[in-house]
């Protein structure tokens, strides 16, 4: 997740690393296990606690993607100008929100060890194919 500037059509054009990231909110949905020790403003990682059957599908990671309302208070403000007039600009003029997904898989033969040598995390894998994250 992040903020792209724009030019005058609405194209993306630059990062824009002056608007936080966290400022980007996901509701996060479903059974899916947050690794905040490996997520950063931007980049949330996040894993799925079971093993898939072919063809099934994971529960949601989100129903709702909010902006946080303390983005309007980013902004300057002009001196007056001999008119008495203030400018205010704000600093998302021109930007938007980016989200980007990156998805990964590993086998389920050895998968302690698959997890391991893909995501570098420890993990375990029951036997009822849940899956759990050593912190």
């Amino acid at each position: 997740r992040y903020w792209m500037n724009t030019d005058a059509e609405g194209n993306p054009t630059t990062k824009n690393t002056t608007i936080s990231p966290e400022w980007i909110h996901l509701n996060l949905t479903g059974n899916w296990i947050l690794d905040e020790s490996a997520s950063t403003d931007e980049r949330l990682v996040l894993y799925y606690p079971k093993v898939l059957a072919s063809g099934e599908t994971a529960d949601a990671i989100t129903d709702g993607i909010s902006i946080d309302s303390a983005i309007a208070n980013k902004m300057t403000k002009s001196e007056p100008d001999a008119n008495g007039v203030i400018t205010t600009t704000y600093d998302y003029d021109g930007a938007r929100f980016t989200l980007e997904v990156q998805v990964d898989a590993v086998q389920t033969h050895n998968a302690a060890d698959a997890i391991k040598s893909a995501w570098g995390v420890d993990a375990t894998v029951a036997d009822d194919g849940t899956l759990s994250i050593a912190r």
